[in-house]
């Protein structure tokens, strides 16, 4: 019985710690070389497929760790997680139900600040806008907290400083409370993000692919 223990506990590190299952199963293992060396790739292969499907590991390289294109629900849920998880002081939440329109649902965070979702043929958000008219220090630094929430949820592959990478590309660090026109574009992944800014109007997009 004792055998049957070890190789039971072997096999779940394996699965479940890879490193620390090929420790063991290099110390202690009672089988041979070939029966190790495909037990090993077995547990690998089974790890790395569970992670992917959890989404807590890339594929090719890190930019298709999920699918994006969820139903505004799930959306919704994602989001939520995130600015519990990374804003929990701020009341920037989606609150349900968050109705749907044809092929387009909007939310607004504050009279000067309202995401706009459109859908594709099946009902997944294929596109999300942010627009923004800050009037003041405090509603920019609600834009940009709203938008670092918003990269979270599609690309939480991405830490804090991925994630301000992505702002800086977009010049939204510096830029987004004041005048003047520009265009900047930045892509992570499977998402393509965009800024259109015009006399202190901003719109933020998103689009999935």
């Amino acid at each position: 019985m004792t055998a049957y223990i070890k190789i039971a506990a072997m096999i779940t590190l394996l699965i479940f710690l890879p490193p620390v299952g090929w420790l063991v199963m290099y110390k202690y293992s009672t089988f041979d070389r070939l029966t190790n060396v495909i037990i090993a790739a077995a547990c690998l292969a089974f790890f790395v497929y569970a992670n992917i499907s959890a989404g807590n590991l890339s594929i090719l390289g890190g930019d298709k760790s999920f699918e994006v294109r969820t139903t505004p629900e799930v959306f919704r849920e994602k989001f939520n997680a995130s600015a519990q998880r990374l804003a929990p002081n701020l009341d920037v939440t989606i609150d349900a139900p968050l109705t749907v329109d044809g092929q387009k649902f909007r939310h607004e965070f504050a009279p000067n600040l309202t995401l706009e979702g459109t859908l594709d043929d099946t009902g997944k958000v294929a596109e999300l806008k942010l627009f923004a008219e800050p009037q003041n220090q405090d509603e920019s630094f609600r834009v940009i907290n709203v938008l670092g929430l918003l990269i979270a949820t599609l690309n939480p592959e991405l830490d804090a400083e991925d994630r301000g990478e992505v702002m800086r590309d977009l010049r939204m660090l510096k830029e987004v409370s004041t005048e003047g026109t520009y265009d900047w574009t930045t892509e992570r992944g499977l998402v393509t993000y965009s800024v259109h800014a015009d006399k202190g109007k901003s719109t933020f997009t998103a689009e999935l692919k």
